[in-house]
């Protein structure tokens, strides 16, 4: 079946930690909201081998960028397409956060339970949202496991290639964080009986590797820090972006793609919903 372009205008809202890729070398999930319809909705665009375009095709979150996307007809969950990442061309930059929470205020809110009720009765459910918090108790470190034997051998051979993109960048070999990070929460639903979120955002990923040097426990407090203590500090009417997995079997399970953290004197200057 012939897939149709179409072109987009994306408000980038989430770049996750990039990953291991066969095809690609490594790849990152992005997601954001479409701006060029009538009402902003949700939208997913993978594969991107982000660490190896161009520079001038590099986004960054909160970039509203123009490109070209095409359906993901393998992938039932409907806000997924295909990006056609030579086409990326960025539009501006959405700061401060007054401008992003008028550019979301339209979305509905969610929360962890609704969304993963929703998936479990339809896989063409949606897979993204903005999911309410009622209640943060905090987070849980695990050591990361490594790459596993397959992943080891896509980045070794990724370092043997030639240039696939053009970009005449040859990036760091791609290293796994130090720690994988989980939220523990309640989310807003009504009978919520508690839930852990794992946190794949690329900020996070980018933050162990500027820490490298620094003990566990230092960096445990950085990651605090920043993931907790600013990020839902008092003022702020934080949420969870959410996301789910494309494989069936795991659809129903939502991991947290970023924070949305804009101050609550933004949201009441500009109503969000």
């Amino acid at each position: 079946m012939r897939v149709i372009a179409e072109k987009a205008q994306v408000l980038i809202t989430v770049k996750t930690s990039p990953q291991p890729s066969t095809k690609y070398k490594d790849t990152v999930c992005t997601a954001g909201v479409r701006l060029d319809d009538d009402s902003p909705r949700w939208i997913c665009l993978y594969p991107i081998p982000f660490r190896h375009l161009e520079t001038d095709l590099q986004f960054k979150k909160y970039d509203l960028i123009e490109l070209e996307i095409r359906r993901r007809h393998e992938d039932s969950r409907k806000e997924s397409y295909s990006p056609d990442w030579s086409s990326v061309r960025r539009v501006d930059h959405f700061d401060p956060w007054e401008r992003r929470v008028d550019a979301l205020r339209n979305l509905p809110l969610t929360n962890t339970c609704e969304l993963s009720a929703a998936a479990r009765a339809d896989h063409a459910a949606p897979s993204l949202g903005l999911g309410g918090v009622a209640d943060l108790t905090g987070l849980t470190f695990e050591r990361h496991p490594g790459w596993n034997e397959k992943q080891r051998a896509i980045l070794s051979r990724a370092l043997e290639e030639v240039d696939l993109f053009g970009s005449g960048l040859t990036p760091r070999k791609l290293e796994p964080p130090r720690l994988v990070v989980t939220y523990r929460y309640r989310c807003t639903g009504p009978t919520c009986s508690g839930h852990r979120g794992q946190i794949l955002d690329w900020e996070l990923t980018a933050l162990q590797q500027r820490l490298r040097s620094v003990t566990d426990s230092e960096l445990k407090r950085v990651i605090e820090t920043k993931f907790v203590d600013e990020m839902f500090a008092s003022g702020r009417d934080s949420h969870f972006l959410m996301g789910n997995f494309e494989n069936p079997v795991k659809r129903d399970k939502f991991s947290v793609l970023g924070v949305w953290y804009p101050r609550q004197s933004d949201v009441e200057a500009l109503p969000l919903f």
